[in-house]
């Protein structure tokens, strides 16, 4: 039997954990923040997901905050509005990415205008008139720069917007000029984007790379992040291919020798097939997971794929902010907290800005860590956070829960 017709090495479940903790920079200690930092930090993640909810503090500045000491908002702001070495798109959803990874985005705007001009939800919200509509908001960023919604009339038929996608006409055709690639986000008042023509934002669109080679790109910078993944995880880190474009990638790159074919053990179920970078042994063997205890949005790139979560960590993580309350088990904004490579509680917190104070409501500690043990770690994490949003820490003693 030839070393190709060997049965793929087992990747130890140890060694899976800690190659994603180091492709999400969770590996070592917190840097002190600054411009550099921050755009090398989106850089080595590839991308960080923008999420509206600021019950705690929006996701992309969790995010940041989880691997930088004095981190704050405006030094992201910089990149994405003043040097543009950040922009705003889709992956798996609404994110902020490098700049020089536009051109792979090519393909998703291809693809959202074929999509979006046969959808029934958005001709409904573009209306009858919809090509006009488009000219008319197109016509409008070209001749007066950068606007908003709210620059836009709201027709007076449709009455008061009643809710986040109770979208206007203009917002429809804002939205789909920007999937589409023809317009980007300028700037954001608050978290109100404000639009402008792309070529304005980040130049002239390039041209699109052929297939094969996004499909060769993709999996290549998942593997790079994720450090050994299915077929179906490598698709969705970016979202830029299908699960069976990867799979059929990484047997033949497999094949060619360039990345490693084996066999992931994952807690709860036989292992499964999967692939990881060639240097996988290695990799894992130089990561020594660094312990400040540190708490992680819900959408960290750690922890966004739960089922992969709860296969490497044992850890069974879900949002709840759109749960009905009666429903909840853990609260409407849970954050894990990471000491090491253990995710040893989560904290059901908010920031009570008028009191001037990170409010932490109930801690619940995962029963394989000792009590004391999780209960500093939390202790230290929210303490960190707190500091970092410039809070005080709130924390009911009281209202520990096992």
């Amino acid at each position: 039997m030839t070393a190709r017709e060997r049965a793929p090495d087992l990747l130890p479940i140890a060694a899976a954990r800690r190659l994603l903790l180091a492709g999400c920079a969770l590996d070592r200690a917190p840097a002190r923040a600054t411009k550099a930092r921050v755009i090398a930090t989106v850089r080595g993640l590839g991308f960080v997901q923008v999420d509206s909810i600021n019950s705690v503090e929006r996701a992309h500045h969790l995010i940041l905050h989880a691997r930088l000491d004095g981190y704050g908002p405006a030094q992201l702001a910089h990149h994405t509005e003043k040097s543009r070495t950040l922009f705003e798109h889709w992956t798996h959803d609404a994110s902020v990415i490098r700049s020089d990874w536009l051109p792979w985005w090519t393909h998703r705007f291809e693809r959202s205008r074929a999509r979006l001009r046969e959808s029934a939800w958005m001709r409904e919200r573009l209306g009858r008139n919809w090509r006009k509509t488009l000219a008319e908001v197109r016509a409008a960023l070209e001749e007066r720069g950068p606007l908003a919604t709210r620059d836009f009339p709201r027709p007076a038929r449709l009455g008061k917007s009643e809710g986040w996608w109770d979208w206007s006409p203009h917002k429809a055709a804002l939205e789909f000029l920007w999937r589409t690639g023809e317009v980007a986000i300028h700037s954001r008042r608050g978290f109100e984007k404000i639009y402008d023509l792309a070529e304005r934002v980040h130049g002239p669109l390039p041209e699109s790379p052929a297939r094969d080679a996004l499909v060769a790109w993709a999996c290549m910078n998942a593997l790079e992040r994720l450090g050994s993944a299915t077929a179906r995880e490598i698709a969705h880190f970016a979202w830029a291919i299908t699960p069976a474009e990867a799979g059929a990638w990484c047997a033949k790159a497999a094949k060619r020798g360039e990345i490693a074919q084996v066999s992931l053990e994952r807690l709860g179920r036989a292992p499964r097939p999967g692939f990881a970078r060639l240097d996988w042994k290695d990799a894992a063997g130089r990561v020594a997971p660094e312990g400040t205890p540190r708490l992680l949005a819900p959408f960290d790139p750690l922890i966004r794929e739960r089922a992969r979560l709860s296969e490497l960590f044992g850890f069974d993580y879900r949002f709840e902010a759109f749960v009905p309350a009666a429903k909840r088990v853990h609260g409407y904004y849970t954050m894990p907290v990471l000491v090491g490579e253990r995710l040893v509680s989560r904290l059901d917190l908010a920031s009570d800005r008028e009191a001037g104070a990170l409010r932490v409501d109930r801690a619940w500690h995962e029963p394989s860590v000792p009590v004391r043990v999780a209960e500093r770690s939390a202790r230290a994490a929210a303490a960190r956070l707190a500091d970092q949003l410039g809070l005080a820490l709130a924390w009911p003693p009281a209202r520990r829960t096992r």
